[in-house]
């Protein structure tokens, strides 16, 4: 059994935090002692704006944890997982472990300095974070001597081939087919084209408007339903059909059967495990060439891959898909298939295979 520390800068409703909790899950599930730890303070160089924060956050906290709403309500957390909330993550606040895994760039600013009593230091990188800080802050966190793990190719070929570090292992996101199972696909008269709604520009909701836009001048029976952790303006629920806010991993794979399509346009990614859903539930996908997109799907046969930024190409593939059902529905039989192959507990094992491996050094 290993004592496993997980450094998280939230433990709010994020797709990087969600991949956190389902390897938690899953090396508890193994017999590991998990502990997710959350500092109220979060950046190393904290302004006294920050700290403030920190106090508003500890006062939050203490009051749910006086009614006993302190766990975490949006994700399924094991039950044997410790979490606990601390000031900020200075060494005095961490409990001896023989791994501790840095899981933002922010968190390894403090890994770095731990001693020997925290174990072996681990940096579980799940994107080039560069929207978070400067550039060169998250590249010093990646030349840092921390044992690597990356979520995806790209990430792999970023660190050696720019920064020249050794990567431990790829770990790919997985999916669950305990909740993403088989059921018979009912594909909608009139197109139902599903989005994610997100407000950070890398993710190209602007792009995928125009995409369904352009679609939409063609094809005006066609519907398009949006879903996401924050609500849209006015001016876009005028347009939609449905939007759904919030919806838990259950409610989103039943919002991916009821689609016909799922268009990701987003311009940067870590991972992209969305469209890794949508092909698990025979939702069409066509989305941009970024993340790991081109590590669980094929051009042409799972899905249809076009360039970040060019909304108009996406918009006749996406008519194209339209008006050939056949090809539709022979895609979406394919990406199944294929997307089999990626389970979380794949991914864990992968996990701790690295994780057994170094503390045997």
């Amino acid at each position: 059994m290993l004592r496993i520390n997980l450094l998280v800068p939230t433990t709010g409703l994020t797709g990087g935090i969600k991949v956190i909790f389902w390897h938690a899950n899953g090396l508890a599930k193994r017999g590991h002692q998990v502990t997710v730890i959350h500092p109220l303070v979060l950046l190393k160089k904290a302004t006294i704006k920050d700290k403030f924060r920190g106090v508003l956050k500890f006062f939050k906290y203490q009051f749910l944890k006086l009614i006993n709403q302190d766990r975490i309500r949006h994700f399924d957390l094991d039950s044997k997982i410790k979490i606990i909330r601390v000031a900020n993550l200075s060494e005095r606040f961490i409990p001896d472990a023989d791994i501790t895994v840095a899981t933002a760039n922010e968190t390894a600013d403090w890994l770095i300095d731990y001693s020997s009593a925290k174990g072996k230091k681990f940096y579980f990188i799940q994107d080039y974070e560069t929207w978070t800080r400067s550039p060169q802050e998250v590249e010093d966190t990646w030349k840092m001597p921390l044992k690597k793990i990356v979520i995806s190719s790209w990430l792999k070929d970023l660190a050696e081939n720019k920064f020249q570090e050794k990567i431990y292992g790829i770990v790919p996101d997985g999916l669950d087919f305990n909740i993403f199972i088989d059921q018979p696909k009912v594909f909608n008269k009139d197109k139902r084209i599903l989005m994610q709604y997100h407000r950070l520009p890398k993710k190209g909701l602007d792009d995928g408007l125009r995409a369904f836009r352009f679609a939409r001048s063609r094809h005006p029976e066609i519907k398009l339903v949006l879903y996401g952790a924050t609500p849209p303006p006015q001016s876009i629920l005028k347009e939609i059909e449905k939007f759904y806010y919030r919806p838990t991993v259950t409610e989103v794979r039943n919002i991916f059967w009821g689609c016909d399509i799922f268009l990701w346009p987003s311009r940067v990614e870590g991972f992209g495990l969305p469209p890794m859903e949508a092909m698990a539930c025979r939702c069409a996908v066509i989305a941009t060439d970024t993340g790991a997109l081109r590590d669980y799907a094929v051009d042409g046969q799972t899905a249809v891959i076009v360039p970040p930024l060019y909304p108009f190409l996406m918009a006749k593939k996406l008519i194209k898909l339209i008006e050939d059902e056949e090809r539709l529905k022979r895609m979406t039989e394919a990406a199944r298939h294929k997307i089999l192959e990626f389970s979380w507990e794949k991914s864990t094992q992968k996990l701790e295979e690295i994780f057994l491996s170094e503390t045997k050094k």
